[in-house]
């Protein structure tokens, strides 16, 4: 039981016959058996009380305002349900529902007034039309609420006592999940993971209501309870709370809810959110050219790398570099330099990746090998001058490594003798001598039938090596002879010589016999003579097999005995005698 003091107030109670009021005798103009200061109301413990709505004369009362009141207006434990005018659906409930279910019109019931008649009861009040409260004084039917077999009257305001249905009302529930978005494209896809933990806020009327934290599937769920949080009809709002390094790609939109949502459910109001993805690696020194980072190869510092997305980086001290990015497909690439040739990771020079949120891609790694450069320095010992218009060949000897040069190989050149963007290896240089030019160089071959230099030449990384060379066209001061005896492949060989350089004219006389080849040689002329310490060069003219042909005659004084002596003997028609071998017998003698 439940008393209310009230001024002008609009009573909403549940009237069924067999209940009685007291009714002082104080009545109002309207209704003369009702005192507007004081009302007592008495029921059966089965059924439900009487709670007030506060009106001042003519209002119209908002439905807001109805729903409004503290929740001590309402009668707890079996009484009546806020959720219930707040969800249930609307229905217009007339007689049917009322006659023979326990029910009776509010207005219907006689009301005893000791001394006098009986009187209608002063609840002849329902909702008028959505939104508001009216008098409306025994007409019409009463707009209710409906849900199973449960009933409430806006009138009377209390439950069926035949309600059969449970007495918790229907409440609307709104849910989704906290998911991460993996690829960052703001929708959930297969194989997208839920977020455990993670807080998720509603908000009503720009005010936080409630709060709960994912579940380990990341699904979340608000029911919308009107007798523990003030909800109603409006507009709802979700948010979640702010992580570092994570990123809201996918956020819910409000949401409105009507009056009569009942259990509905709003589902879908997902959260996506994805972590930035990381591409990193190294740009190294791939010396050995084989397209991997080695022991002992070193990263290469301040080397731009460049993403897709315009983004670009500096390689640190070690040669590292990394870029943070959002979940997606990217190339990258190094800044290509002059003088470097990239050896992995090939093709087009570019690494592609797709990443998701999260993601660490290590070892995106460039090789790139430091190209060398070859110059050949000819110089004229004669007169301390550069040598040009030499015709110099340059063949690959062994360059190991994935890469060839760019440079097509073996190639001549007769301009300035210098090669350049050489993969490190080893080269040979065949410089060809020159009409009138002479040379003193141990590394002296016929060259399809040309006499030329020829050297083997190591090119590293970073660096241009340098090659000198010393021909001659003036014969020097000095005398050589002498007679020996040296080794063929097929027996031996003897010669006699002597030759001396007189006046800046060069002269002398050579005699050689190959007695396995039946050859007996003799010089017809001389055009030069180096002699410098304890080497001489001869060159000149000599009957071979019926023809003039140059040679050129290298003799070493290796002291006495003379065992370490040496006779090297080179004819333009292809032969040659003593290469690299000592003398077996005889003396060499060289005065300077």
């Amino acid at each position: 039981m439940m008393v209310a003091q009230m001024r002008r107030a609009l009573i909403l109670t549940c009237l069924v016959l067999g209940v009685s009021a007291g009714l002082p005798a104080t009545a109002s103009a309207s209704y003369p058996w009702f005192n507007q200061d004081e009302m007592r109301f008495e029921s059966d413990a089965a059924l439900r009380e009487t709670f007030i709505v506060d009106t001042a004369p003519g209002e119209i009362v908002s439905r807001q305002k109805f729903l409004s009141q503290p929740y001590s207006s309402f009668y707890e434990g079996e009484g009546f349900d806020r959720n219930f005018f707040t969800w249930a659906p609307h229905a217009t409930v007339g007689d049917e529902y009322v006659t023979g279910k326990g029910w009776t019109r509010c207005a219907s019931v006689q009301v005893p007034v000791t001394g006098g008649p009986s009187y209608c009861a002063p609840a002849a009040v329902n909702f008028g039309g959505p939104g508001s409260i009216r008098e409306d004084v025994l007409t019409g039917n009463f707009g209710g609420y409906k849900w199973g077999e449960t009933f409430v009257y806006e009138a009377c305001g209390c439950w069926s006592p035949a309600n059969t249905a449970p007495k918790a009302a229907p409440m609307p529930v709104i849910e989704g999940v906290e998911y991460e978005d993996l690829n960052a494209d703001g929708a959930r896809e297969q194989g997208e993971p839920g977020i455990p933990g993670w807080k998720i806020s509603l908000f009503y009327g720009g005010k936080e209501v409630a709060a709960t934290t994912t579940s380990a599937s990341g699904a979340y769920s608000f029911q919308l309870n009107a007798d523990t949080m003030p909800v109603g009809a409006g507009t709802y709002t979700l948010k979640e709370e702010a992580r570092e390094g994570w990123h809201l790609q996918r956020a819910p939109k409000s949401i409105f809810l009507s009056f009569g949502a009942g259990d509905a459910h709003f589902e879908g109001n997902d959260f996506g959110n994805w972590q930035s993805a990381t591409i990193s690696g190294h740009k190294f020194d791939d010396s050995n050219v084989d397209g991997t980072w080695g022991e002992g190869e070193e990263g290469v510092p301040a080397w731009g790398i460049q993403l897709s997305n315009g983004e670009e980086r500096s390689t640190d001290a070690d040669g590292s570099y990394s870029f943070s990015v959002r979940p997606g497909t990217y190339s990258v690439n190094e800044l290509l330099q002059g003088g470097w040739r990239q050896t992995t990771p090939g093709g087009s020079g570019a690494r592609e990746y797709t990443v998701a949120s999260g993601e660490v891609i290590a070892g995106a790694d460039f090789g790139n090998v430091c190209l060398g450069g070859l110059a050949v320095e000819p110089v004229n010992d004669s007169t301390g001058d550069p040598v040009t218009g030499l015709e110099v060949r340059l063949e690959e000897v062994s360059v190991p490594g994935i890469l060839e040069n760019e440079l097509p190989l073996p190639t001549t050149t007769t301009g300035t003798p210098s090669f350049e963007e050489l993969l490190p290896g080893t080269y040979r240089v065949v410089v060809f001598l020159p009409k009138g030019g002479f040379t003193a160089d141990p590394n002296v071959a016929l060259v399809e039938g040309r006499f030329a230099i020829v050297k083997e030449v190591a090119v590293g990384e970073c660096e241009t090596a340098r090659l000198p060379l010393h021909l001659f066209t003036q014969s020097t001061a000095g005398k050589v002879n002498g007679g020996v005896k040296i080794a063929l492949p097929s027996g031996y060989g003897s010669s006699e010589f002597e030759f001396m350089t007189r006046s800046g004219s060069p002269r002398g006389t050579l005699q050689y016999q190959d007695r396995a080849a039946g050859l007996n040689l003799r010089t017809t002329t001389i055009e030069a003579v180096s002699v410098s310490g304890d080497v001489a060069s001869v060159w000149g003219k000599l009957n071979f097999a019926g023809a003039q042909q140059r040679f050129r005659l290298r003799l070493v004084d290796a002291g006495e005995p003379g065992r370490e002596d040496r006779f090297e003997l080179t004819v333009a028609a292809g032969y040659e005698a003593g290469q690299g071998t000592p003398i077996i017998g005889g003396n060499v003698q060289v005065h300077s």
